[in-house]
């Protein structure tokens, strides 16, 4: 990974030795220099941190490159099919505000700041690298989830399994998988999706159900 861009101005360095010691001549200089160091260094650290850098960018440089990308950074659920099977009461499935459950218009959803870069920095390393080995896969996903939030594992049988080993973040996790933006080589597939100690829910000390298991299986 590179260094990240940093502008840098010393205009004071232009002074030679017969004018060092001017007293003028230097605040001249200075004074050139916090304007240089104001409306040029400023801009453009401020530009490469909001707008050129993904892992940094704010909404509007994450806008530009959802773009640049052609990426969606919002959800949206569409409303359900038609025949759906919705549940509710009486005669019209209504719920307790009179409309069934199913979605009619579908919805939409908004995503955090540092989810939209998650997203980006994903479809980046997608088109860039698509081909790369499971060890540039594990390497991007360090960088951009953080150390030992999730990894890839082959199977070596033209599969990969995803190994999650933060269960905060699973439902975000499977937004990514929908939008087919978790790293595969071409002609390899997902078989699964795995979340080490996940958040399950049950009866006494081993979370157990009827069937003496917890009710998650591990599994997206």
């Amino acid at each position: 990974m590179s260094d990240p861009y940093n502008c840098e101005i010393n205009l004071l360095t232009a002074l030679d030795w017969q004018r060092s010691a001017a007293d003028i001549v230097q605040q001249f200089v200075k004074n050139d220099q916090e304007w240089m160091q104001t409306n040029h260094c400023d801009f453009w650290n401020d530009w490469a941190r909001d707008v050129f850098t993904l892992s940094t960018a704010n909404d509007f440089g994450l806008a530009v490159w959802s773009i640049i990308l052609d990426e969606d950074v919002s959800g949206v659920d569409g409303p359900a099919p038609d025949g759906y099977p919705s549940w509710g009461f009486g005669v019209n499935n209504e719920n307790f505000n009179n409309g069934s459950f199913a979605s009619v218009g579908g919805n939409s959803y908004e995503f955090t700041t540092a989810q939209k870069r998650i997203i980006l920095q994903l479809k980046a390393f997608k088109v860039l690298a698509i081909s790369g080995p499971i060890i540039q896969t594990n390497t991007a996903m360090a960088n951009i989830f953080g150390s030992g939030v999730i990894v890839a594992l082959d199977n070596f049988d033209m599969t990969y399994v995803y190994q999650l080993l933060d269960s905060d973040i699973s439902r975000f996790i499977v937004e990514i998988n929908k939008r087919d933006l978790l790293p595969r080589p071409i002609g390899i597939e997902i078989s699964e999706i795995r979340i080490l100690n996940a958040k399950s829910w049950g009866f006494a000390a081993d979370d157990e159900n009827f069937y003496n298991g917890n009710f998650f299986s591990g599994a997206v």
